[in-house]
């Protein structure tokens, strides 16, 4: 009842600021005689080749460079608030985790990948760490949702986000830009194209932040938090002639900034209220923390690719070389107190290379095909993850955790699209993947009391994942206007080893996931083409969901049985008037697990003095038995003297909600352009409504409603040029916590960012 209530709430909201937003602009439709505008076509290369998006028989959202600044969307992390079926969060050190339709990821480590798959120009991006993206020079971006098994099929049982940026351009185009904010924001982004001769061009793009000026503030130490810099640099050199085309591509990005503001929101391990601490200092609940240290996030990616494509008479052949290599540095308290207790260190990396082959066909006739090839090696690691605190060896000396995991998969796939006739279509696909996953770990510890340094025994394993995944799909278009399509498609997500979670003589196994989705879709052009409404049901039935849980500081990361995902979702783009579009979507996602009877789940301190751990049981989903809790996992001291924190102990969680996913997402935008003799006026905007989320398994910590009201008024010259933007995002101030969860430390997580405005002016031509 009570999401039925916030439905029609967000219904008739809509239809009232549609109906406010329209009525000046039908009005003077009406009194000038204004055309009417209709949608335009989107292309999009969902299934490999170029397509219009609404001939495709998959859920999708495709927004190009006017819709994302429109939204206000500036980066990966901010596309949630244009599409509600995607939610982004972020775990601890800078890890972005994506999540479509509840399927995503909670937690990360080496040679974890998402589930969520990300492809830049075509190039998968492996590592976690590595989502996170500027699209200042974006062209297009597309979120495919649901299991893409078969042409993608790298672990994109969740959906995948295909991110297509500009590029060489035979004619002179570029733009530049420059804007100012509060937070003492700067930044810069440039982009330059064109031809070097008849066969050959080029483009050039670059961007640069920096906040001085933090979110917050580090109560203990005086020092800025969530403030730093990041910049982006990519280069494209593309030949073309004939039916050959051979484009090089070249990218670099980094960051470094105090980050994560991770705390606790509960009582401590001294029994510490943490907020009540802030508040005695003067200091914002929200936005600052009471740490021993100030958070240290360091980033560096690069990478680099050559994508070849030949027309062969019929067919077409596309390759796609890359490789990519990413690094991470993330130093931060976990323990929640200023006293040294816990201090985490972590430097990773991952190095990968891939290769793509596509032949497609070319030929009109009712068979259409692509067949293709992918290979991927994969190096990823800790070096060190390094722990150090009065709780090792009192505070004089560390704990090293030394681990690599590689990866060399290949796969094979096929997808053929039969023609019944002009209206009619089946989709066939099948895919098998091989993934050779090995693991060497080690724990290395130096105590300086005694000068002592510690190499513990290396632990080495190796095993293979195998998977046959497929596509089934039928559509029907009842009109130029309307389709209808059904599909069922297998999903996997490869298995992996939790290289920072080892123990002596043991190299724990995380299982593969695996997803059968079903889904019916209708994609409609109404109203003359001027209301574009796309609608999808799907049900989902998930296994060995990849589930996240911090102990000791370490992220460990293991299995639940099985879940069911149900859900609807929408798209709406209507082209009001000339001057007038609005934009929005909705997302209703019920997910549940089925089977999780080994969970982790906790419980805060301090605990009544009769309780006995050894008296919660569960059942091992293993073996099927049922088991007592021998102790608090990871504690910090005796359960019975402990004031503060969590106990954290194996229960059941069957039948809880799956974290991260809001049950209720929806978003509403806008642009309406004022043409004037002093130039063309643009007012932007974009609402987005969150229901909130669990954090936990045992659905104990959670994060409350949101919503985000974004907005922008760009001011462009007569001679089309020059533009001058005054901008705001999250103008509500709503406070909102980007990751949420329950370790032995209590309750924590990092936080959104809060009011943000400023303005930009420049210059495109």
């Amino acid at each position: 009842m009570r999401h039925r209530t916030v439905l029609q709430t967000i219904l008739i909201s809509t239809i009232s600021a549609g109906a406010l937003a329209a009525t000046p602009a039908l009005a003077q439709a009406a009194t000038e005689g204004e055309a009417e505008a209709p949608i335009a076509d989107i292309v999009v290369t969902a299934q490999k080749r170029e397509e219009r998006a609404q001939n495709v028989p998959i859920a999708l959202t495709a927004l190009g460079a006017a819709e994302l600044k429109a939204a206000g969307v500036t980066d990966t992390a901010g596309l949630r608030a244009a599409v509600p079926a995607l939610n982004v969060t972020t775990a601890t050190g800078g890890y972005a985790l994506p999540r479509i339709r509840g399927i995503g990821s909670t937690g990360q480590g080496p040679g974890i990948e998402n589930p969520v798959a990300v492809y830049v120009d075509g190039v998968y991006y492996g590592a976690a760490f590595g989502v996170l993206q500027s699209l200042f020079d974006a062209q297009q971006v597309t979120v495919l949702k649901g299991p893409q098994g078969t042409l993608f099929g790298r672990n994109a049982t969740g959906g995948l986000i295909q991110i297509a940026t500009m590029g060489p351009s035979s004619k002179w185009t570029g733009k530049a830009e420059v804007g100012y904010g509060n937070f003492q924001t700067m930044n810069t982004a440039a982009y330059l194209s064109g031809p070097i001769s008849d066969t050959l061009s080029f483009s050039l793009s670059g961007q640069f932040e920096n906040r001085d000026k933090g979110f917050g503030k580090n109560l203990f130490t005086g020092g800025n938090i969530n403030s730093g810099e990041g910049y982006a640099l990519r280069g494209k050199l593309k030949w073309q002639a004939a039916d050959t085309s051979v484009l090089l591509s070249a990218d670099a990005n980094g960051r470094n900034a105090s980050e994560p503001a991770f705390r606790n929101f509960t009582l401590n391990t001294l029994g510490q209220n943490v907020t009540n601490q802030i508040i005695a200092l003067g200091g914002n609940p929200e936005r600052d923390i009471y740490a021993d240290f100030d958070p240290y996030l360091r980033t560096r990616q690069k990478g680099g690719s050559v994508t070849i494509e030949q027309g062969l008479g019929g067919v077409s052949l596309k390759s796609i070389t890359a490789y990519r290599d990413t690094k991470i540095r993330a130093y931060f308290d976990p323990d929640g107190t200023v006293q040294p207790q816990l201090r985490i260190d972590n430097y990773q990396y991952d190095r990968q290379f891939t290769q793509e082959l596509n032949l497609l066909s070319e030929a009109n006739g009712p068979l259409k095909w692509v067949v293709g090839g992918f290979y991927m090696w994969n190096s990823a690691g800790t070096e060190p993850g390094r722990t150090t605190g009065t709780r090792t060896f009192g505070g004089n000396g560390y704990t090293d955790n030394v681990n690599n995991v590689r990866l060399k998969s290949l796969s094979g796939f096929g997808e053929v699209t039969w023609s019944f006739d002009q209206d009619t279509h089946l989709i066939a696909g099948i895919r098998y993947t091989n993934d050779d996953r090995s693991l060497t770990a080690q724990t290395n510890s130096y105590n300086g009391a005694t000068s002592t340094f510690t190499a513990g025994t290396p632990v080495s394993d190796s095993h293979t994942f195998k998977k046959t995944t497929w596509r089934l799909s039928l559509d029907h278009r009842f009109s130029p206007e309307v389709m209808l399509y059904a599909s069922y498609n297998r999903g996997f997500r490869s298995g992996t080893y939790i290289a920072q979670a080892f123990t002596a003589g043991s190299a724990p196994l995380l299982n593969p996931e695996e997803v059968d989705a079903f889904e019916v879709g209708l994609k409609t052009d109404l109203f003359g083409r001027r209301v574009r409404l796309n609608v999808a049901g799907f049900y989902y039935d998930e296994k060995n969901i990849q589930v996240m849980q911090v102990i000791s500081g370490v992220q460990n990361v293991y299995n639940a049985r099985g879940a069911h995902i149900y859900g609807l979702d929408a798209d709406l783009n209507w082209s009001v008037t000339k001057n007038l579009r609005l934009f929005g979507g909705l997302n209703l996602t019920h997910a549940r697990y089925t089977s999780f009877t080994d969970a982790v789940l906790s419980i805060p301190y301090p605990v009544a003095s009769t309780f006995n751990v050894t008296n919660l049981t569960y059942v091992n989903s293993k073996t099927g038995q049922t088991v007592a809790n021998t102790a608090c996992l990871g504690t910090f001291g005796s359960p019975l003297t402990q004031l503060g924190g969590n106990c954290l102990y194996y229960g059941d969680a069957s039948g809880h909600k799956l974290q991260n996913t809001p049950e209720l997402t929806f978003s509403l935008g806008g642009a309406f352009d004022v043409p004037t003799q002093a130039g063309l006026f643009t007012l932007s905007g974009n609402v987005y409504y969150n229901d909130g989320f669990v954090g936990s398994p045992d659905e104990r910590v959670t994060q409350s409603k949101y919503t985000l009201v974004d907005a922008s008024l760009t001011w462009h010259h007569p001679n089309e040029h020059m533009y001058a933007k005054v901008w705001g995002r999250n103008l509500t101030d709503a406070f909102y916590r980007t990751q949420i969860g329950a370790s032995n430390s209590g309750d924590n997580g990092t936080y959104g960012a809060p009011r943000t405005y400023g303005a930009t002016i420049g210059f495109e031509f």
